[in-house]
């Protein structure tokens, strides 16, 4: 068992680890800002006039992610089914208006590189991730992400 020191907080007889991935090993910010303006752009071009409202749920607000907006915190199907709202809103069904959301939602996935590599360790986290290996700590990371993906990132972990 291990002792882990944060700030001034200590903590004894430590088994286990649990990390999220996004926003606390990984930087996803730059990655999640491209996707969120992506999917804005391609909605808007198909249903004009939901730009802003869409930016400002997805917690997009200028050249900054909001960390406790729908697109930091919420799962895809959440932001398809806000996103949906917002385009039923102009007066379209809402088979149809789900229908040009999750259309334009792959489209942008098609557009941008692998989330993988536009997710960089933050500075520091491989060290971290390797020390409590070392210690024999478990590690355990919560992420929406495919397994596979998490594994690439950490490839790095003895």
């Amino acid at each position: 068992m291990a002792t882990i020191q944060c700030g001034t907080v200590r903590f004894e007889n430590v088994q286990a680890v649990l990390f999220d991935k996004d926003g606390t090993l990984a930087d996803s910010q730059n990655f999640l800002r491209s996707l969120g303006r992506r999917r804005v752009r391609l909605i808007d071009a198909q249903i004009p006039g939901v730009q802003d409202p869409l930016l400002m749920a997805f917690g997009l607000e200028g050249h900054q992610l909001n960390p406790e907006g729908l697109l930091a915190v919420g799962t895809r199907l959440e932001n398809e089914i806000a996103a949906a709202a917002y385009v039923a809103e102009t007066g379209r069904g809402w088979i149809e208006a789900i229908a040009i959301v999750r259309s334009q939602f792959a489209e942008a996935d098609q557009l941008l590189k692998r989330k993988a590599d536009s997710t960089p360790l933050f500075e520091g986290a491989l060290e971290v991730l390797q020390a409590l290996a070392t210690a024999g700590v478990k590690v355990g990371i919560l992420s929406w992400t495919r397994r596979r993906m998490c594994r690439t990132l950490l490839s790095g972990i003895n």
